[in-house]
């Protein structure tokens, strides 16, 4: 699942649309950009919200004025994470993490 987000369009999920357990890993990680870093850039946060995998989650993101990054992150389950300053970020690829 990608899911392009732009400051001040944080992408909200209500609770009626929480998959299944047994639903794709995409399903259970979200990025939101909340909070200021400063004029231009929203703090860049990801989400798994599986309540027992992790997910291996490669994220791109970009601070205004800045380079692409792109990384790869191992959110556990039912985690928050703050991992950047951007002005635009997107869901590469999800996958269950197979440790």
């Amino acid at each position: 699942m990608s899911a392009m987000l732009a400051a001040g369009q944080p992408r909200a999920e209500q609770p009626s649309e929480q998959p299944a357990q047994d639903a794709p890993a995409a399903h259970f990680v979200s990025i939101r950009l909340e909070g200021r870093c400063d004029d231009t850039n929203r703090r860049l946060w990801l989400t798994n919200t599986h309540t027992y995998k992790s997910i291996a989650t490669t994220v791109r993101w970009r601070a205004e004025g800045g380079k692409d990054l792109t990384e790869r992150f191992f959110p556990g389950p039912d985690s928050l994470r703050e991992i950047g300053c951007a002005a635009e970020a997107q869901i590469l690829d999800a996958a269950f993490a197979e440790f």
